[in-house]
């Protein structure tokens, strides 16, 4: 008898399909924009799998201290498998964005890569990125704009609204506001505030693979997915897969896939 083959990992299957097809894009706009110096303290606030972490340690270099911060223990063993060493000082937190274990003022530099818009309370989390930056301390972080600038997505949503429920990919997006977000960070205490809108194209090869990969992934992420039982969630995968291949046909062209991706990119100080 033909054992059945065991479900993917949803945190690897996150590093290997949305990290790398989707979140490499938007890191090297991120890292550059926040500039991490030789010898700073950063925080990678909702590290996830450390796409983030990963590229700024050689940055900050050994005089420096970069650490990761997670409320999920599998994304942080996969960070840690992937760490690199002997550039910097990488420490990995389990924890939440809106009650951060760090003393005040313990970092020069926080980063947050799509990641804000998944706490319960925005307010609070920046709030809590104010209160461990150091006086004159910087913040830099993104967050999707509306899904209506996501191709990509949105072919999903469509998918996933039919299997699993309408909305399912509303929290991703819910920061997608420039002025909302500006308000908050405002209110947050937060000085000098900027935000951008910025656009990325994402280049994805052999999507046929790929897109259904990504549900793996936001099973990581998604609170429709992550409540659901393994079985349950495999079946519905299952099912979706055609109608992802068929969704995303559009987008593709000469066997890669490409679409344009918009995003919220916020610069502070404390």
């Amino acid at each position: 008898m033909t054992q059945a083959s065991p479900a993917p990992n949803p945190a690897e299957a996150y590093e290997r399909a949305i990290v790398q097809n989707m979140l490499v894009a938007w890191t090297a706009d991120l890292v550059p924009r926040a500039a991490p110096q030789a010898g700073e303290r950063v925080l990678d606030l909702a590290c996830g799998t450390g796409i983030v972490t990963r590229s700024v340690a050689p940055l900050v270099g050994p005089r420096g201290k970069v650490a990761g911060l997670d409320i999920s223990p599998a994304m942080l063993e996969v960070a840690r498998s992937l760490a690199p060493t002997g550039e910097a000082d990488i420490e990995w937190h389990e924890g939440s964005g809106t009650e951060m274990g760090f003393e005040d003022e313990s970092f020069d530099l926080v980063l947050c890569q799509q990641g804000l818009q998944f706490f319960p309370d925005h307010g609070a989390g920046l709030k809590e990125i104010r209160r461990v930056l150091a006086a004159g301390g910087r913040v830099v972080l993104s967050v999707w704009r509306d899904l209506e600038r996501q191709p990509l997505m949105k072919a999903i949503d469509g998918v996933v609204s039919q299997h699993l429920a309408p909305g399912a990919f509303g929290p991703p997006f819910s920061l997608g506001d420039a002025t909302l977000l500006e308000q908050l960070a405002v209110g947050a205490g937060l000085a000098e505030v900027d935000i951008q809108q910025v656009d990325v194209t994402l280049r994805i090869g052999d999507p046929d693979t790929v897109v259904p990969m990504m549900m793996q992934g936001a099973a990581a992420v998604l609170p429709q997915f992550i409540d659901l039982p393994t079985e349950e969630r495999q079946a519905i995968i299952g099912r979706m897969r055609a109608d992802l291949v068929d969704a995303v046909a559009p987008l593709i062209t000469g066997g890669e896939l490409v679409a344009n991706s918009a995003a919220n990119v916020l610069s502070a100080r404390r």
